[in-house]
């Protein structure tokens, strides 16, 4: 009974394709020997990026990606420069890339979350959680002032309150652990 067992244990082990995996060994070991700082940037970038690509892939209706929420935590965290930089590795080549353009609408987005970014360097103490909300309420407000100016009032507010909800949850959710990460 117990060879039985092991025999395929180490029959499904034997199928097993290590060489698969090879290729993610020197990404690993530079990532071992870098500051950790810049392997956190590095990750925020790549999750978002893959996020993103999809989603616009796909043509999802709402954003649901960490975006807005990694700006501010980068904007905490590194500086306003390293944020737009963020922007334009995790947003709009993702975006490009998957074969959407990017419009002036877009660009009047971007514009309007860096206004609540700066938000975040004003108030450098205040808790990733509190700032996280009041700048993402921060963003609706103005979303919303920009986009009634061609739609109608409440399909500006419905739109806004989508993105606005996408990111308290990720505030509420992954805030400590960015905190805990950061120390």
């Amino acid at each position: 009974m117990d060879t039985t067992f092991q025999h395929h244990v180490l029959k499904r082990l034997s199928g097993f394709r290590y060489t698969s995996y090879l290729k993610y060994v020197p990404i690993v070991a530079l990532l071992l020997f870098m500051p950790k700082k810049l392997v956190l940037y590095s990750i925020f970038v790549g999750i978002t990026a893959v996020i993103i690509y999809y989603t616009k892939l796909m043509h999802f209706p709402i954003d649901i990606s960490p975006l807005f929420f990694l700006e501010i935590v980068i904007t905490r965290y590194y500086g306003l420069g390293y944020s737009l930089l963020y922007i334009f590795l995790a947003y709009i080549i993702p975006k490009t890339i998957a074969g959407q353009s990017m419009n002036w609408m877009c660009y009047i987005f971007i514009s309007l979350s860096m206004v609540a970014n700066v938000f975040v360097l004003f108030f450098p103490s205040m808790p990733l959680q509190t700032v996280g909300f009041l700048t993402s309420v921060i963003q609706y407000i103005l979303g919303v002032m920009f986009q009634s100016s061609f739609k109608p009032l409440m399909l500006s507010l419905a739109d806004g309150f989508a993105n606005v909800l996408n990111n308290i949850v990720w505030f509420l959710i992954f805030s400590d652990l960015i905190v805990f990460a950061f120390r």
